[in-house]
């Protein structure tokens, strides 16, 4: 554009009409045409109060650098358009950092919009160590709105600046920090902006003061909420991981509900190393429930074996309701390979507990994993199972995991049992093995007699037929007759039994006109020689016809 050109363009600036100024405006941005008349029309477009004329002057302004122009421009940062205050932003921040002096001199008598536009300006100088120190100095007395506004800002800048950069907004944010340490502001909130900025930088350097915020129960909760949510992004640091990890949990044990949600919700957020992983595990004993129940869930989808030995020791120690939460993580978690890795380790808990409540909870999360557990852990279950029975109580879960695990090496094992607890005539024990074993698949017809010549003893042997009808061992025993069982062989060989209990059995069966009737009243009737029982069976015999 020629000189002449550019001469006329300039001087519509100040035309009567306001589409000939914006047009012109627009032009001689576009071409980034300079010179005193330039900066002269465009901050007379400035003064017209405008907004319509502001904006493209201000806009131009920005392109063509008009540092000249700055005293025209701040007072637009108090603008009530807000786009004119953004362009005013823009403008300010292209003519440099000349700049800085002049913004810091009029943000001693600034506040609201106007505070929040000046700051943002100095946050354009985010690599200039006056602009910084300027704008982390006006924190301290500013208003709460301003300061969250100033935070959003800078942490986008920060977060993307280089290495230098973001060395000098550590030096000067711990510098502020400091300050306001001394000597603490009317509002907290302009601390915990220069924290929040802090822990965008992400700087190993800054844990210490982030752990002392976190850590201290007198720090403001605005502050301490922002150093605990600047602690998540620290985990990275390995040495420092546990330490870490230890603050936001006793944080996260607070009767301050609001820091506790704080740190819960940080601990959720984010990826936990696995060694430290267990530090969180002592939450889940919280009596806030709810507080068990992040942490234990967050356990769910931690990696690593620590976390599920953590989870099957919920399942162990805690209540039932923790234990059932404990269930469903575990039940939820897989490894690498697409696979649970929690059987070894529930194995080993329900071989160890005693407790018929935690065994039961232990027992829904490992029974669909049983089949893929080793030799030696299975037979570890039966062992647990089968001590279990002996001490009476508490065994069901126990033997219904190794029911699963092994049942041959389960139903030898109490027969095993059975056989030591008859010698020791410890039929209330042995009642119950030898239940637990006729229910097995593994169970012998040997077995099931035993089971039958138990109910037979403990029966009253009233041989009225109602009574006779709902006597267990006579139905017991005719299956096993039914079956091909050689009942009057084992009866006669049952040392445990006397004829009073064979002429029970034979009266009964004669009733019912069953072989078995005759041939046990019989055995009575010889072996009772001259005694009343063998005389009662002889004459049942000649009334069955026998």
């Amino acid at each position: 554009m020629g000189d002449r050109t550019l001469d006329q363009v300039v001087k519509l600036l100040s035309h009567s009409g306001a589409d000939r100024r914006i047009a012109a405006a627009i032009v001689l941005g576009e071409i980034r045409a300079k010179g005193p008349e330039v900066q002269k029309g465009l901050a007379a477009m400035l003064e017209s109060g405008a907004p319509a004329l502001q904006r493209p002057a201000l806009v131009a302004l920005a392109r063509t650098g008009g540092a000249k122009s700055a005293a025209a421009v701040l007072p637009l940062c108090a603008s009530k358009d807000a786009d004119v205050r953004s362009d005013a932003v823009e403008a300010l921040a292209a003519f440099g950092e000349e700049i800085v002096p002049k913004v810091r001199e009029r943000l001693a008598q600034s506040h609201g919009d106007e505070r929040k536009a000046l700051d943002a300006v100095l946050a354009r100088f985010d690599g200039s160590k006056d602009a910084v120190s300027t704008l982390l100095s006006g924190l301290e007395s500013t208003e709460p709105e301003v300061a969250r506004a100033v935070a959003a800002d800078i942490r986008q800048r920060v977060k993307n600046a280089d290495g230098k950069t973001r060395r000098l907004w550590l030096s000067e944010v711990s510098k502020a920090i400091e300050r306001m340490k001394k000597t603490p502001p009317s509002s907290p909130i302009p601390l915990a902006t220069a924290v929040k900025i802090l822990g965008t930088l992400e700087d190993p350097k800054a844990t210490d003061l982030l752990l002392g915020f976190a850590n201290d129960d007198k720090t403001p909760f605005a502050v301490r909420q922002e150093a605990l949510i600047a602690l998540r992004f620290a985990l990275g640091e390995e040495a420092r991981a546990g330490e870490i990890i230890d603050a936001m949990v006793t944080a996260a044990e607070s009767s301050d509900r609001l820091i506790a949600q704080a740190a819960l919700m940080g601990l959720a957020a984010v990826d936990l190393p696995q060694k430290h992983a267990t530090r969180i595990a002592r939450l889940a004993a919280h009596p806030d429930v709810e507080r068990a129940r992040i942490v234990i869930e967050k356990l769910g989808r931690q990696p690593g074996p620590e976390a599920t030995k953590a989870l099957v020791e919920i399942i162990a120690k805690q209540d039932r309701r923790r234990g059932e939460m404990a269930v469903a993580a575990l039940r939820a978690r897989t490894n690498e390979g697409g696979q649970s890795d929690a059987g070894p380790a529930l194995a080993a808990a329900l071989a160890a507990e005693t407790d018929a409540d935690r065994s039961n909870s232990l027992r829904i999360a490992l029974k669909p994993l049983v089949a893929k557990l080793g030799a030696a852990m299975k037979k570890k279950l039966v062992e647990a199972a089968v001590e279990r029975v002996n001490e009476g109580a508490g065994w069901e879960a126990h033997v219904d995991v190794a029911r699963e695990a092994d049942e041959k090496a389960l139903g030898a094992a109490l027969r095993e049992l059975a056989t030591k607890l008859a010698r020791a005539k410890k039929d209330d024990k042995v009642k119950v093995v030898l239940s637990l074993l006729a229910r097995s698949s593994e169970a012998t017809d040997d077995d099931r007699y035993k089971v039958a010549s138990l109910r037979l003893r403990e029966s009253p042997r009233d041989t009225l037929p109602a009574a006779r009808k709902s006597d267990e061992s006579l139905g017991l025993i005719e299956t096993l007759a039914d079956k091909g069982f050689n009942v009057v062989s084992a009866m006669k060989k049952d040392k445990a039994l006397e004829l009073d209990h064979l002429y029970y059995v034979g009266f009964h069966f004669a009733e019912e006109r069953h072989p078995l009737g005759s041939e046990l009243l019989k055995v009575v009737a010889t072996e009772g020689g001259r005694a009343k029982i063998a005389k009662m069976a002889k004459n049942k015999l000649a009334l069955a016809g026998a």
